[in-house]
C-alpha cells in the first residue's frame, strides 16, 4: 500500500441479511440516505452468487438515516485511508449512475460541520466520491471542497476527475480511493493502477477532523435505464497506528 495504509479495517462479502429491515439495529446497511423524501423499495435489493445486487434505484449507506452507527466502523479523516469496492453492473449504457462514494458523518441534520470561528450556520465538509458510472469511458472520481449555508452551498472539485481509460463495467474491477490527510491528497485507483489524483485547495483541511461512512448507489442520469450492481467485496485500510480494530 503506497501510503502505508496496511491495517484491514473493514473487509465485507455483504449480503441481503446484512440490511436493516426497518432502519433500525445493528446492521452494515440501511436503506436510503438520511435527506431522502422517499426511501427505496426493499425489493430493489437480493443476492447473487453470494453477492449482492442493487437494481437501479437502490441506494444503501452503512449509517442509519438518524446517524446511529452500524456494523461497519467510521473511517477517521484524520488517520488517513484507502477503501475499495469490487463491482461490476449488468449493463454498458451512458444512463446508468451507479455511485460509491463517502460522506461525513458530521455533515448531518445538527450541522455538526459547523466549526467554532465560522460564521453562524457556516458548513465544511468533504465528499470522496470513489467511482460515478455514465460520464465518460473511464472512471469519474471527485473531491468536493464544500462550505457555506444551506441552501446556498458553494463547491470545489478536481476537474481531472474523467478517466479515459475505459473501464468496462460489465466485468468486476476494483475501484479504489486513498486519502491522504498530512499531504491533503486523493488518488483514485483500479484495478490496483493509479488512474488519477487531486489536491489543495479541492482536498479540505477539515476533512481531517471528520469521520466516513460508505454509500453504495444505483442510479440514473434521466431515462431509467435499468441496471443492476453487483458489489463483490468491499475493503477498507488504515495505518498500523489507528485505533480502529483490525479484521481477523
Amino acid at each position: 500500500m503506497e501510503l502505508g495504509y496496511t491495517k484491514l479495517v473493514i473487509d465485507e462479502n455483504v449480503s441481503t441479511k446484512d440490511i436493516s429491515p426497518d432502519g433500525n439495529g445493528r446492521y452494515k446497511f440501511y436503506n436510503g440516505k438520511w435527506y431522502a423524501k422517499t426511501l427505496p423499495s426493499m425489493d430493489l435489493y437480493s443476492d447473487q452468487d453470494g453477492m449482492l445486487a442493487i437494481t437501479q434505484g437502490g441506494d444503501l449507506v452503512s449509517v442509519a438515516r438518524d446517524f446511529s452507527l452500524g456494523r461497519i466502523p467510521l473511517l477517521p479523516g484524520r488517520d488517513g485511508f484507502y477503501v475499495e469496492f469490487e463491482a461490476r453492473m449488468t449493463r454498458d449504457d451512458r444512463d446508468n449512475w451507479p455511485a460509491l462514494w463517502l460522506m461525513p458523518i458530521e455533515h448531518d441534520k445538527k450541522k455538526t460541520d459547523h466549526y467554532p470561528g465560522d460564521p453562524p450556520g457556516f458548513e465544511r465538509w468533504m465528499e470522496l466520491d470513489v467511482h460515478e458510472g455514465g460520464n465518460g469511458p473511464g472512471i469519474t472520481g471527485t473531491v468536493h471542497n464544500w462550505q457555506g449555508e444551506w441552501p446556498n452551498y458553494d463547491g470545489r472539485q478536481n476537474h481531472n476527475n474523467v478517466s479515459r481509460r475505459r473501464v468496462d463495467p460489465t466485468k468486476f474491477h476494483t475501484y479504489g480511493v486513498s486519502y491522504d490527510p498530512i499531504a491533503r491528497h486523493v488518488t483514485w485507483w483500479v484495478d490496483g493502477v493509479k488512474e488519477m489524483s487531486a489536491g489543495a485547495p479541492e482536498v479540505p483541511e477539515i476533512a481531517s477532523r471528520q469521520h466516513f461512512y460508505l454509500i453504495m448507489g444505483a442510479q440514473t442520469h434521466g431515462k431509467r435505464v435499468e441496471y443492476t450492481m453487483i458489489v463483490r467485496r468491499i475493503r477498507a485500510f488504515v495505518p498500523q497506528s489507528s485505533q480502529l480494530p483490525a479484521e481477523r
